[in-house]
């Protein structure tokens, strides 16, 4: 097969270009500043302490968090990630991991496009992914029922663990582009999969799990300031 020059950067998003947990965050500004309807928030709160002291999966949790936008209109949940994304860019300094958005400007420079590879969606990920000047994004997928709304349920696979391996394979595989010349960004152990995918994975941050493994390798870590 040929395979085409392009060279990637994958990047997960949480922890890795940005300080914060973004579906997390979202859903405290959407239930408390949008909606102002502290009620659902301390549902969700107490939902989700009690599917973590379960121990459920994060593939669950992930689909659970979702479920909490069942019927509502996508434009309506896409006006509302902008405006949550409005008021976090307008302290970029706290916002985003800067040796991790570093390294995505470098590589732009030499002409590799940048990819977000996130659990999170798109209504959040995109003000994000427009202001990095990002244009490939692999992220949940909300399903839309045949009244237009979202049904509750997401797409299939999911990208987070394992998941994120399996969407950046299938992206190379669609832009038949060569996997050991492209890069990948991860925090945590959950990206390990990702990361072996790719010729050069980098690690952000210093004492987790994950940067150790990195250590043990002799991949590149940045620093999680």
């Amino acid at each position: 097969m040929n395979r085409s020059s392009r060279r990637f950067a994958f990047f997960d998003v949480d922890d890795t270009l940005i300080h914060i947990k973004s579906m997390f965050d979202f859903f405290r500004f959407w239930t408390l500043d949008w909606l102002e309807d502290p009620d659902r928030l301390a549902l969700f709160e107490a939902d989700f302490a009690w599917r973590r002291r379960a121990g459920q999966p994060r593939e669950d949790l992930n689909r659970a968090y979702y479920r909490y936008f069942k019927d509502l209109e996508p434009d309506r949940l896409t006006e509302a990630g902008q405006a949550w994304a409005t008021r976090w860019l307008a302290a970029p300094d706290r916002l985003f991991v800067a040796s991790a958005v570093s390294e995505l400007r470098r590589l732009q420079g030499e002409g590799v496009e940048a990819v977000f590879v996130s659990g999170s969606f798109d209504a959040v990920l995109q003000p994000l992914a427009d202001h990095l000047d990002v244009t490939h994004s692999l992220a949940t997928t909300l399903l839309i029922g045949h009244d237009g709304r979202f049904s509750g349920e997401i797409g299939e696979p999911q990208t987070i663990g394992a998941g994120k391996a399996e969407a950046v394979r299938a992206f190379l595989a669609h832009h038949e582009a060569d996997a050991s010349l492209c890069y990948a960004f991860g925090d945590d152990m959950s990206d390990l999969p990702m990361l072996r995918s790719v010729g050069t994975p980098v690690v952000v941050g210093s004492d987790s799990p994950l940067a150790r493994h990195a250590t043990s390798q002799s991949w590149k870590t940045l620093s999680a300031a």
